[in-house]
This record gives C-alpha cells, sequence and structure tokens, in this order.
C-alpha cells in the first residue's frame, strides 16, 4: 500500500495465517479495531526513492513471509533482491525472522540497535544456556515446577522460522540516513525490547514506530532472564521522548497506521496507569509471587492457566514489569525468601 510517494506499507504473515487471511484481518482491524488473540502479521515498510531502497522490518523467516513480502515489493516496482539497507526496529522473530534471508539474497547492511545486536547470539544462535537461564528465572518468580520447564522453553519452538544474521550496523541512537530526498533520524525507544528504535522524517512529518506505539493495542514490556532494569521505566520515558515530535502519520508495525501521536501516548500511559493499580491491587499484604500477581491479573485474552506457555511467560514478563516499576516509584518493595522472589505493598 502507497502511504506516499517513496513510503509503500507492506504485509507479511505470521506463520499460522495465511496470505489472504492476513490481509483480511488488515481490513478488518482498520475497519472494526479488536483486541486478537496473538497478532496476525507484520507491516514493514518499503522506502525506495532516488536508486535508495531501503526496508524497515521483514517477518517471519517462512516462505508464505517471503512470497507476501516479494509480491508487496513488487507492486512497487522492486525485488527483495535490490534491497540495499535493511532497518530492524528489534530483533523479535516476527520483524527479523527473515533477516538472514535477505541478507544472503541481496547482500544488504542489516541495521540494529546495540543494545538488541548484544543479545542475537544468546538468543539465536547458541540458546541452549538461555533456556536453562530462563528454567532458573521462572523458578525465581513463582512458577510451579510442572510448569517451568515448558515456560523456559516459551518461544523456542519458533527458532525454525528465524534466519538470524549478525548485524552489519550497530545503532546507537541519534543517527540519521538519508533514502533519496528523505531524511531519517533513529529514535532509541527501549521498553519492548531493550534495543527497539523507531524512525522519524522530519520534513515529511512521519513517525515508524515498530511495536513501540500501536493504534489499539500496547506491546509487551517484560522482564525475563536477559533484562536489565525497568523496561517499564524505560517504555513511560520513551513516550516522553516522542511526545513533542511534529507528526502528523504514524506507521507502526502491526494493526494499521493513526494520525494523532500525542493523544494515543496519552491513552498509553493512562492504560499503564490503570495497570499499575490493578497489579498493586493483586499483591498480598504479606507479599506474592510474580506468577501469583499474574494468575489474578485480568487479561484482555484470557486466563493466565489457559494460555499455551510461551504466552504465560509473556504474561508474568509483564507483570514482572509493573511489579518493579511499582518498586522504583516506591509503592512496592521486594524480598527473597528461600529460592522465590516476593514483592509487598509498602
Amino acid at each position: 500500500m502507497r502511504i506516499i510517494d517513496g513510503i509503500y506499507q507492506l504485509l507479511t504473515p505470521f506463520p499460522q495465517f495465511t496470505i489472504d487471511d492476513a490481509k483480511a484481518l488488515r481490513r478488518q482491524l482498520q475497519e472494526h479495531p479488536r483486541v486478537t488473540k496473538g497478532l496476525p502479521y507484520v507491516l514493514p515498510y518499503l522506502l525506495k526513492d532516488g536508486g535508495d531502497v531501503v526496508l524497515v522490518d521483514c517477518g517471519w523467516n517462512t516462505d508464505s513471509a517471503y512470497q507476501a513480502l516479494e509480491e508487496g515489493m513488487r507492486e512497487h516496482g522492486s525485488h527483495p533482491a535490490e534491497i540495499q539497507r535493511l532497518v530492524i526496529t528489534h530483533i523479535h522473530p516476527d520483524h527479523y525472522g527473515m533477516a538472514g534471508r535477505l541478507k544472503q539474497l541481496s547482500s544488504c547492511d542489516v541495521a540494529v540497535h546495540e543494545k538488541d545486536a548484544d543479545v542475537i547470539a544468546t538468543r539465536y544462535f547458541a540458546p541452549r544456556a538461555l533456556t536453562d537461564e530462563m528454567a532458573r528465572f521462572m523458578e525465581l518468580n513463582g512458577v510451579p515446577p510442572m510448569a517451568t520447564p515448558q515456560m523456559a522453553q516459551g518461544s523456542m519452538g519458533m527458532l525454525g522460522a528465524v534466519a538470524a544474521v549478525p548485524p552489519d550496523t550497530q545503532l546507537k541512537g541519534g543517527e540519521t540516513f538519508k533514502v533519496g530526498s528523505f531524511d531519517f533520524e533513529v529514535i532509541w525507544t527501549p521498553g519492548h525490547s531493550p534495543g527497539h528504535i523507531c524512525l522519524y522524517e522530519p520534513n515529511r512529518k512521519i513517525l515508524l514506530t515498530g511495536d513501540h506505539i500501536l493504534p489499539t493495542i500496547t506491546p509487551n514490556v517484560s522482564i525475563h532472564a536477559q533484562t536489565h532494569g525497568s523496561p517499564l521505566g524505560d517504555y513511560m520515558r520513551s513516550l516522553e521522548a516522542l511526545v513533542d515530535l511534529d507528526v502528523q502519520l504514524v506507521l507502526p508495525a502491526h494493526e494499521f497506521e493513526i494520525t494523532d501521536l500525542k493523544k494515543r501516548i496519552r491513552e498509553i500511559k493512562d492504560h499503564h496507569e490503570i495497570r499499575l493499580d490493578e497489579m498493586l491491587a493483586c499483591v498480598d499484604r504479606g507479599g506474592s509471587t510474580a506468577w501469583e500477581v499474574a494468575g489474578r491479573v485480568k487479561w484482555a485474552t484470557g486466563r493466565l492457566e489457559e494460555f499455551e506457555p510461551w504466552m504465560q511467560r509473556a504474561a508474568v514478563g509483564e507483570t514482572l514489569a509493573h511489579l518493579e516499576y511499582l518498586f522504583e516509584l516506591g509503592r512496592l518493595a521486594k524480598v527473597m525468601r528461600g529460592k522465590q522472589l516476593y514483592w509487598l505493598p509498602v
């Protein structure tokens, strides 16, 4: 789909969806926004101007996703073999999965923020140590022994749909790069991942937001074995870094485009304030583990015990991010009891 001359929105399906189903859902969600259980598609962006061809995000490394990408680029007079640079907003499989395939096909420069580049090897090239670490992490946070092995594996079963490749360029944030007459600024927006980035084009007042800002849902902001600090605190501060930008069009990596950046940021901040209060209310006065809190919280897509293991892990991670941010705000304390971490109201 043409956004403006030089910027084109593509679509690649998740592995469980056909191309036609994903396209139909894309139309339905824009007409009737709603929460879906799982995401049906990714929206990469083709930047093509003045002989330059840049792709922002790509999709899973499946034949159907590649076919959709190839067809989408062909509609705009291009082909994956012509990609000169692949900019990855973050290294989650649905945004980065096809990177190695496109690198082999086009010899493109793969650009990733340095904070995400740091975990590519342990997440995709040698993940065994990570699963062992995740098992210990789940036990620490109160996950029952029978559920721990499955949750530690999490999304490891999806690694077959990821063609990982080390980045050629490691970004820090603050860089600018040209695509023909376009000038894109890299903005580091940690939270959903440590190295998440957005791309801002000030002349056209366009912001590509990856998963940082989405139209109706909020990105999973989690704590897991590779996380340091307070990712939800980072996320909230990253929202503030965008609020004063002069933006007329927001292009996210899921759902559909929106026009009112400031309004959406207010909605997301309000959502998290409500969520923080909900999480706090689920903590017993005598203390609770993250697993216990996650089991009491109302999730938009169901109950914790009904989720698949990778969704349970995401729910526990998101719970932890909120609990850690409440600790950062001085509203919770935390204490070790034996081998488990408990959170207590202040």
